[in-house]
């Protein structure tokens, strides 16, 4: 590789054929930490991203500009109902450069749910609980202070505990927070711990690593029953339209770029057999608004830091059921759109945006759906609901609802007519 770095598809006007030890696909939560821990292990590492490489001084929080840049089609990847949109981070980093930037281990009981159901018992609990320190170190993870609760959160944990539920804070990976509110279109601070500025600098610092933006992978290259090189084109950001080609051959391959899209690839090349793309689950979340009669403004301090607990509980024979509602903001565009409002309805809720209180409601859901290619490659997500998770989501709206109007709102918004 030589030098490490991170390097942009502009700078590679003829492409590139290169060789390595080890390719990694993604660079966000699964890519980027994959990377850092192989090349401090002595590897040497080529990561592939199909998205920009974004600093923070370019993260200008308007929406018009950082959805098409920061996210997996503009932020507008739907199942193919259109009934859930799929939010998916495209950019050096992936999704942990746009999510709230909450910290949330896997419960004990569906460690066991995995190993009891599915039989994934290559890893005991104790060393996940290892690489969960690991983890949490490197995030700077740490309590939200009630302090540091907006009005927003507040209204929900008021409301919920005045009708006896239980609620708490987050574990957030934020440092020197300034609490501006823009974390779903970047933080342009880098306070947000994301795999851009922690995990990424890890493996540059190694001088084994090579990050190369604007790369969308096509195909991959199977020489009896492994990856041996993959291949595909340099892109414009812009449009997404191709520049010129790239091959890479590599001795072993780490494919990490996401639940939708990892299928796609392993289907393309026949790996992994019938099960490929199917069994998929999205965790709906169903967004509740409230209007209340004082200010919120509900787009000022940390969007996601207080919740209210719903019975949630962990198992080896069911893993995660119960049901959690989190305080939440987005952006004006963001807000509007996950209302179930009429035009004219709509137009008079934002125009109260700064009396708008929200919050998600979210409940675990069982592998029901799919990823296929569609003609025109890109993915068909089909997904349905159970009716038990149907029954939960209702529930959980119930309880958003009920406690706005506990804390005092004189309006409720509910995510359906």
């Amino acid at each position: 590789v030589g030098d490490a770095l991170i390097r942009r598809g502009h700078e590679m006007p003829n492409g590139f054929d290169i060789r390595t030890d080890v390719l990694v696909i993604g660079s966000g939560s699964g890519g980027g930490v994959a990377a850092a821990v192989l090349s401090e292990g002595g590897r040497e590492v080529v990561v592939l991203e199909e998205g920009p490489w974004v600093k923070a001084s370019e993260m200008t929080q308007r929406e018009d500009a950082m959805y098409p840049l920061l996210y997996r089609d503009g932020g507008n990847q739907n199942t193919d109902d259109g009934g859930i949109s799929v939010l998916q981070g495209r950019v050096l980093g992936g999704s942990t450069v746009v999510n709230a930037a909450d910290v949330v281990e896997v419960p004990d009981g569906v460690v066991a749910h995995w190993r009891q159901r599915f039989g994934v018992d290559r890893y005991g609990l104790a060393r996940i609980r290892e690489a969960d320190a690991v983890c949490l170190d490197v995030l700077s993870a740490n309590r939200i202070a009630r302090a540091s609760i907006n009005r927003n959160n507040a209204l929900l944990l008021k409301g919920g505990e005045s009708l006896g539920m239980t609620g708490g804070t987050f574990v957030h990976n934020r440092v020197g927070c300034v609490e501006s509110g823009f974390c779903l279109v970047g933080c342009a601070y880098d306070a947000k711990q994301s795999v851009a500025i922690t995990w990424v600098p890890r493996a540059i610092a190694t001088k084994r690593a090579l990050f190369q933006t604007d790369a969308r992978v096509e195909r991959l290259e199977v020489r009896g029953d492994r990856v041996v090189a993959v291949h595909g084109h340099l892109i414009r950001q812009k449009d997404e339209s191709r520049r010129v080609p790239f091959r890479v051959v590599a001795d072993e391959v780490v494919l990490c770029a996401g639940t939708i899209h990892s299928p796609l690839l392993l289907q393309e090349a026949g790996i992994g057999g019938t099960q490929v793309g199917k069994n998929l689950s999205l965790q709906p979340q169903c967004p509740v608004a409230a209007l209340f009669n004082e200010d919120v403004i509900p787009f000022r301090g940390i969007p996601q830091s207080a919740f209210l607990d719903g019975g949630e509980r962990s198992t080896p024979e069911e893993g995660l059921a119960g049901f959690r509602v989190e305080g939440v903001s987005a952006t004006p565009a963001m807000s509007a759109l996950s209302t179930a409002l009429d035009t004219d309805a709509v137009h008079a809720f934002m125009s109260r945006y700064r009396q708008s209180a929200a919050c998600l409601c979210l409940v675990p859901d069982r592998p029901t759906g799919s990823v296929t290619p569609a003609k025109n490659g890109r993915p068909r997500i089909q997904y349905s609901m159970t009716n038990r998770v149907k029954n939960t989501m209702r529930e959980a709206v119930s309880a958003a609802a009920r406690a706005y109007l506990a804390a005092g709102a004189e309006q409720v918004v509910l995510p359906f007519v």
